[in-house]
């Protein structure tokens, strides 16, 4: 049995403004500045300095705040009440809201939140609305809008890296944990570096939740899929910087295949399996790695 997952919405937002692509106010393509300017916030009258500009006039600056919060309010919201345990049912649930926009880190809370929410209600970990702040506020400390062109990251990188601090109990200076962390973010960075051009915050979810899947069932024996996922991308009409068309993976559909992951599962080792991660110390023994690492949780480990 497989679930395919189609998304696709229109142009209008419920977030301040109407457009949910390019500016939120009327519409117009954004200008993304190589140096930052004093700009005042459009809603909240907030001056700061910023990157992002709409190409109409400098009167159209949205602040990250206004940007983002009634997206962040949906989708905490959502998660909250959510007794669904297929993280690609609860993404797509949340893209196709109407206060989502096309582009934004808001992507980074919905991977985070996703993946959390299904490892609880799948009863792999007693995750609570403390640990879901805990994350979302991490978050907002490196997940920032535009910063994947000024700095090189992107937001949903470190969103994938909350998740296994947050499973290993990782903190800066521990051993094992801190690695363990660091080796998710490279798998997503590098998965990222090959999607871009254009950049794309829906290609990058999609990718970064395969990896995920993939990962915490190899590391952890945390299963989070029934049944095959077809993964359908229908937002390129509202892409600013114009679809990648035939270049990305889901514009024609990208299958999961639960049976191949269980089978790949037999034939991977664990932690930091990339067969690309060429660092020379690297642990590759799972069952080494998981008595000294303890996954931070009252509920039980899933099984084998």
């Amino acid at each position: 049995m497989k679930t395919e997952f189609d998304a696709h919405k229109s142009g209008k937002n419920d977030c301040g403004g109407i457009y949910s692509s390019n500016c939120l106010i009327c519409g117009n393509g954004l200008e993304y500045l190589p140096i930052s300017i004093f700009l005042t916030c459009f809603y909240c009258g907030k001056e700061e300095k910023g990157n992002i500009v709409c190409s109409s006039g400098k009167s159209h600056y949205v602040c990250d705040d206004c940007h983002n919060l009634p997206s962040f309010n949906f989708i905490k919201e959502y998660l909250l009440a959510t007794d669904k345990m297929d993280p690609f049912e609860i993404t797509f649930d949340i893209l196709n809201n109407s206060s989502i926009p096309m582009l934004g880190c808001h992507h980074a809370y919905i991977l985070t939140g996703s993946i959390l929410m299904s490892l609880k209600n799948r009863g792999y970990l007693n995750i609570t609305d403390a640990d879901m702040e805990e994350a979302f506020l991490r978050l907002s400390k490196q997940a920032v809008g535009g910063y994947c062109g000024l700095s090189g990251v992107c937001g949903i990188v470190p969103a994938g890296g909350i998740i296994y601090s947050i499973l290993t109990g990782s903190v800066c200076g521990k051993d094992r944990e801190q690695k363990i962390t660091m080796g998710i973010t490279t798998s997503l960075s590098k998965a990222i570096y090959c999607l871009t051009g254009p950049s794309c915050c829906k290609a990058y979810l999609f990718k970064s939740m395969e990896i995920l899947i993939y990962s915490l069932y190899i590391d952890f024996h945390f299963p989070l899929l029934d049944k095959d996922v077809k993964i359908e991308c229908n937002f390129k009409d509202m892409h600013p910087h114009v679809c990648g068309l035939e270049k990305c993976p889901y514009f024609a559909g990208f299958n999961i295949n639960t049976k191949e992951l269980r089978q790949t599962y037999q034939k991977e080792t664990g932690f930091l399996h990339e067969s690309d991660f060429t660092c020379e110390d690297t642990y590759s023994n799972t069952d080494v790695l998981r008595n000294e690492v303890v996954v931070y949780s009252d509920a039980p480990t899933a099984p084998c």
